[in-house]
């Protein structure tokens, strides 16, 4: 049973603690209903009301709506935290104390109250000024479900955005990235959007003479949870006129592509809105690889590349002799050109010239298929019948004229998601018979030639033999 979202005016849609609902609907089930955007499971949140029942609710339940926004809001008091944390600054390393259990800092004469809760204690600079490496992970699979970028994969992203002459970046998620960039790179800035509210002990609110690094926020609904926030977003959007910006994003692997996609397009077209500017904002979203037909039902434009993204706290996200035997199964997804952004050599990266762009060492260029096809970490075989490259597991089924793993069921694959252009469920945009797909094809290659700069195609020969 598969659940559909309906993205169309989410703003307008009622209001939960996490802010607007999103309209769902069960393929079983014709009757559509409103539920919290961020928590899959009615324990964390429980909104939940019919569509048809939407008129009918009555004054109470609305009452009970308003009375839990204020309270999941009201709970924070930003300025008292961030004084608090100004204190701990002042104290030794031996007197800093958080309290894990209460989600804050305590100072020494409290610590009796806080006996039978779990504390943090002997806390360094290090770790007041690297927050995701104090606080412990959220790991609600139904909710936030925290992973944090391994050390390599930090400097690797970031040396990937300075190589771009990236000076500000949107952390949507990627705390690390964030705290990499605050804490080590001076020529650059970092804005954190993130539905962790446990940030709040750490950064600065607007009534402070500080610049403002972080922003409470549901991505999943573009939602800022304070009205001041989201102006400071908006400001960030506009440094430098939107010049050198880059978006880095890390969502939760459980998400809903579809609702994220939405956020990022809002995001990218408040950017060339406030900056009068025809180009996209680039972005970088980390994602697992087998989520690519999602990501690229919602955004066309992507494309994914061979990097394999590790983390701190997952086995299966990691490389090495404790990871997965291929390696993380972490991928970036980006509206950047491929062959703009070098992988690094040391980390199992190779340069191919005739698909210009880098790619694993162990994805092998296929002549026929005429590109580096793997996904996964693994060097792909060329199948004859199906004229493209599998899996080397897979094996040619006569009964489903395809390649697949040798013990699955005989039967067409169906794309349960509906199409982008007609509506319709079963298959994606580029495969609909009413797109006149010559038609579109001849469009974005004017809207290219439109909003694109002349190549210099010496300067573009010059900067391909420093590929090598």
């Amino acid at each position: 049973m598969s659940v559909n979202v309906n993205v169309c005016n989410i703003k307008s849609n009622p209001h939960c603690a996490h802010g607007p609902t999103v309209l769902f609907s069960r393929s079983n089930n014709s009757r559509r209903f409103y539920a919290c955007s961020a928590c899959r499971d009615r324990k964390d949140c429980s909104f939940f009301v019919y569509e048809d029942e939407l008129n009918k609710v009555s004054n109470y339940k609305k009452n009970i709506w308003e009375m839990e926004k204020k309270k999941y809001i009201g709970n924070i008091n930003h300025i008292k935290l961030y004084t608090v944390f100004n204190k701990m600054k002042e104290l030794s390393e031996s007197d800093r104390i958080y309290c894990t259990t209460c989600e804050e800092f305590q100072l020494p004469k409290f610590r009796d109250k806080h006996i039978e809760h779990v504390l943090e204690t002997n806390i360094s600079n290090y770790y007041l000024s690297r927050p995701s490496e104090l606080l412990g992970p959220l790991d609600n699979s139904k909710k936030e479900a925290q992973y944090f970028f391994s050390k390599t994969a930090v400097k690797t992203i970031v040396d990937i955005l300075q190589t771009r002459n990236v000076r500000n970046v949107l952390c949507i998620g990627a705390p690390r990235i964030h705290e990499y960039i605050t804490n080590e790179e001076p020529d650059m800035n970092s804005l954190l959007l993130d539905i962790d509210r446990r940030y709040h002990n750490f950064y600065s609110p607007l009534q402070f003479c500080c610049p403002l690094q972080f922003c409470w926020y549901n991505s999943f609904n573009n939602h800022f949870f304070l009205p001041e926030s989201y102006n400071i977003f908006k400001d960030f959007l506009q440094m430098d006129k939107g010049n050198n910006l880059t978006l880095v994003t890390d969502p939760p692997f459980g998400g809903r592509v579809e609702l994220l996609s939405e956020t990022y397009k809002q995001i990218n077209e408040l950017y060339k809105t406030i900056n009068k500017r025809c180009d996209d904002l680039e972005i970088i979203w980390i994602f697992p690889y087998f989520m690519e037909p999602q990501i690229l039902n919602s955004l066309p434009g992507f494309k994914m590349l061979d990097y394999k993204v590790d983390y701190d706290n997952h086995p299966l996200f990691q490389t090495g002799p404790k990871g997965r035997k291929f390696g993380s199964p972490v991928r970036i997804f980006t509206n950047i050109s491929p062959n703009e952004i070098k992988l690094p050599r040391d980390q199992g990266y190779k340069y191919c010239d005739v698909c210009d762009r880098w790619v694993a060492n162990e994805n092998i260029h296929c002549n026929k298929c005429k590109t580096c096809p793997s996904k996964d970490g693994r060097t792909y075989t060329h199948c004859e019948m199906c004229k493209r490259c599998v899996k080397p597991s897979w094996k040619h089924c006569g009964t489903c004229h395809r390649c697949a793993q040798v013990d699955h069921k005989c039967g067409e694959l169906i794309f349960e998601q509906k199409c982008f252009h007609c509506n319709e469920e079963g298959h994606k945009k580029r495969d609909c018979p009413k797109v006149n797909h010559e038609k579109l094809q001849m469009k974005r290659k004017k809207n290219c030639e439109k909003n694109c700069p002349k190549v210099n195609h010496e300067k573009h020969a010059n900067e391909k033999e420093k590929k090598l």
